[in-house]
């Protein structure tokens, strides 16, 4: 049976729903939105765990409104198995929306448990990682999700990039992806422990360094590490002494006036390239 239609922005259910737009209360009540019609349906692929949905309905509808295409399919899959679907009036849709995209529907789901023991166990033998390090623009985050998991890669690390891994302009602009890739949040003197400990070579890529990124070998652990675009990697990548002695310092050359690369175009040029040398030496 349809849930009755929320027309009160003042509703209980709406009130805390909209608060988690602020990352203080996502990190307070370990519940996030997710935007979306492909996000919401990527994230419940995942494994993230819905709690309920809000659609936006006109006043006096009867039941959900009709929807087209992928968004009546996740209607009639959540109807299916009477998930809490709750109708709501177009002004108090307006207080959860994110931004200007907006779909008519937005999920709130409870944070996903992260770790390094979780993380690892997701792991494959020798798997090719990405580190990024104080990257702060949530939408370069997402961005680089979404190469990551266009090239294959097998896990990111962020590493001092604050504990907001659920705010909406990562889900968005990494369309999702960001439930799909493995991940794990700590500082960067814990993950280069735990990268060393593992026996990865980490390829920190900056701007000055002499060894072309397509003159090491990817084909074992490796890790890519980036860092800010403004700043670039903080020192402790620049010790051999720190990284380890099988840590490479590389660049990508640049050849115009320019000294480097949007975060996202640069990860993706090292993912793909990490990929294809992969694919050749797989026997």
């Amino acid at each position: 049976m349809p849930l009755p239609l929320i027309t009160s922005p003042s509703n209980p259910r709406v009130k805390h729903a909209a608060a988690l737009r602020e990352s203080r209360r996502r990190r307070k009540s370990g519940e996030f939105l997710i935007d979306g019609v492909r996000e919401i349906d990527r994230a419940r692929k995942s494994g993230v765990r819905l709690l309920e949905v809000y659609i936006e309905a006109e006043q006096g509808e009867k039941g959900l409104p009709t929807a087209p295409g992928a968004k009546k399919d996740l209607l009639d899959e959540l109807e299916r198995t009477h998930f809490p679907v709750w109708p709501v009036i177009r002004s108090v849709f307006a207080k959860l929306a994110f931004g200007q995209r907006n779909e008519g529907i937005v999920a709130l789901a409870e944070e996903p448990a992260r770790g390094f023991d979780l993380f690892e166990s997701q792991l494959p033998e020798n798997p090719l990682l990405c580190v990024l390090e104080r990257i702060e623009k949530p939408g370069n985050i997402g961005a680089v999700f979404r190469s990551a998991d266009g090239a294959g890669l097998d896990g990111i690390i962020l590493a001092d990039c604050g504990d907001d891994l659920w705010h909406p302009n990562i889900i968005r602009s990494s369309l999702g992806t960001v439930f799909r890739v493995p991940c794990v949040a700590a500082s960067a003197g814990e993950t280069i422990a735990w990268l060393r400990a593992r026996h990865f070579r980490i390829a920190s890529a900056i701007c000055d360094a002499a060894l072309p990124y397509s003159e090491i070998d990817y084909t074992g652990a490796t890790a890519i590490v980036l860092g800010s675009e403004d700043e670039g990697l903080t020192p402790i990548w620049h010790d051999k002494g720190k990284t380890g002695p099988d840590s490479a310092a590389i660049v990508l050359p640049m050849r115009g006036i320019a000294d480097s690369l949007n975060i996202s175009n640069a990860a993706a040029v090292l993912f793909y390239h990490a990929l294809l040398q992969r694919e050749a030496n797989r026997p």
